[in-house]
């Protein structure tokens, strides 16, 4: 049982309250429908597994909730709070280690030699800069995108008394057993559920390329920062202003989180920097830079390119913006005035009723298909160009035979059923399948018919049944998936598969 003090928290809705709730303490073994409630506008918001879900899901939401689903059983690459402590001490070692070559060399710690390392260790010393000099001692601090509690952990470690909101619940709920003295929030960071001047820091750990609205959210935070306070981030990627979709595209072609599902972006500078230039006369703020791309000085000199930490003013936002790199933040506010508050007006799906699928992908999809924009059902296919909605859902961009098109690891189409038809019908090939290599196909997360057996470097035509519940006109989901019996010596190559005439059929 928990309690969490809602006396900072505001209404998503009507940006009022207060905000009260008769189910305090709160059970982190249920969902409780409706048991926040706001004392202006009478919306509620419910507890999910004791955290209190302030705000619920919008049409644009339904994406990454349908991702969220299939993920909702993965584990992380640490389970327990002395994994990050591990994790820590290894990355101040490496930091003070004269010679970094040397040191992954000859290290003990599997974890130095991990995928995720340097990245981590970007973020690491990101954070370690911009917060220098920054008192987090019983100061009150908001973890804006807190996942599953890496960076909550961190900052309670430095005494800091600690808020984390996350929008995954099933990553809330995670990172609420990993980080029990933090109080814990369900929600959005372009609409925070808290009252202005609620904090005297806001940290955001590599998580700004992956939401919604970056000025937005920096909007936000600045609202519910106390005057003298600091916004922190740090472990962002952004490109030049010149730059358009089609970078995007070619860095993430062959990029296996991307195509599986997780929202990676490099937003471009104007992003981070358009509401500090709006709030500019209320700031103080300073960009840190550890790789930069293309950087000139003056409008005459050569574009350079570093790779060391470098601080520069805010006057060099202009410059800044045309070049790339990877970004922190250090902000201070000065108090004197503050963005006016994001609000909720329109929600597609209430948080609580998302949470009791998400451990059930097939409910999961079912429930989410009815809740797609329409302009992501029934795209053209193959398609002559990439987006970012095809690359999210596993299709590479398509290459000189426009007539198919790759996909890797697992593809998804969403599709309205047309009337007088009862099945889908494509084909499906597979260049140098090995053995144990198979595709199995899913409609709305539920696998249907046998697995397809790959085999010679042919087109296998395929027909699926489109089961009856699915009325004509409803939108479903369709994900094909390819499995290996025996995936640990499997390369990237292994899970790539080629589809082409996808068509509806009708009865036989």
């Amino acid at each position: 049982m928990h309690t969490t003090n809602l006396s900072d928290c505001r209404c998503p809705a009507c940006a009022g309250g207060p905000l009260v709730s008769d189910e305090l303490p709160l059970n982190d073994a249920v969902i409780v429908d409706g048991a926040v409630r706001c004392t202006s506008c009478a919306k509620n918001y419910d507890v999910i597994w004791g955290i209190p879900f302030l705000g619920h899901y919008d049409a644009d939401d339904v994406l990454g909730l349908i991702e969220i689903a299939a993920n909702a059983r993965a584990d992380n690459h640490y389970t327990a709070r002395d994994d990050i402590a591990r994790i820590e001490g290894l990355l101040a070692a490496y930091h003070q280690a004269p010679d970094k070559e040397y040191f992954i060399a000859h290290a003990t710690d599997p974890y130095a030699s991990a995928p995720w390392f340097q990245n981590r260790y970007t973020e690491y010393v990101h954070f370690i800069s911009v917060a220098e000099g920054v008192n987090l001692q019983g100061r009150q601090v908001l973890d804006v995108g807190a996942g599953s509690g890496y960076d909550a952990a961190r900052l309670a470690g430095l005494g800091a008394l600690v808020t984390a909101i996350e929008y995954n619940p099933m990553l809330a709920k995670r990172g609420r057993s990993i980080v029990p003295e933090a109080r814990w929030f369900g929600g959005f960071s372009h609409v925070l559920p808290f009252e202005d001047a609620s904090f005297d820091v806001v940290c955001c750990n590599a998580a700004l390329h992956h939401m919604r609205s970056i000025p937005v959210a920096l909007s936000e935070m600045l609202r519910v920062l106390r005057p003298g306070g600091f916004i922190l981030t740090s472990g962002d990627p952004f490109s030049s202003e010149s730059s358009g979709d089609e970078l995007e595209f070619e860095l993430f072609d062959r990029h296996e989180a991307v195509l599986l599902g997780v929202n990676e972006s490099v937003p471009k500078f104007s992003e981070f920097s358009k509401t500090l230039i709006e709030q500019s006369g209320n700031l103080e703020v300073k960009f840190l830079t550890s790789t930069l791309y293309g950087f000139r000085e003056s409008a005459r000199a050569e574009p350079r390119d570093y790779f060391d930490l470098r601080w520069w003013p805010f006057e060099m936002h202009a410059r800044l913006a045309q070049a790339a790199g990877t970004i922190a933040l250090r902000v201070r506010s000065h108090g004197k005035s503050r963005p006016a508050a994001a609000m909720q007006k329109i929600w597609v799906l209430r948080a609580g009723d998302y949470a009791k699928v998400l451990g059930d992908f097939e409910a999961a999809t079912t429930l989410l298909a009815k809740h797609l924009p329409s302009q992501y059902r029934d795209r053209p296919f193959p398609g002559g160009t990439q987006t970012k909605f095809e690359l999210l859902n596993g299709w590479q961009s398509p290459k000189d035979d426009r007539s198919q098109r790759s996909a890797y690891r697992r593809a998804r189409w969403f599709l309205s059923r047309p009337p007088g038809t009862s099945r889908l019908a494509f084909e499906v090939s597979k260049v140098d399948p090995v053995n144990g290599q198979h595709l199995e196909i899913l409609v709305n997360g539920h696998t249907v018919g046998s697995p397809i057996q790959f085999g010679g470097n042919v087109w296998h035509a395929v027909e699926v049944a489109i089961p009856p519940v699915i009325s004509e006109g409803e939108c479903f989901v369709l994900e094909l998936r390819i499995l290996l019996d025996d995936a640990s010596n499997a390369n990237f190559a292994d899970f790539l598969f080629a589809v082409r005439n996808r068509r509806f059929v009708g009865s036989r």
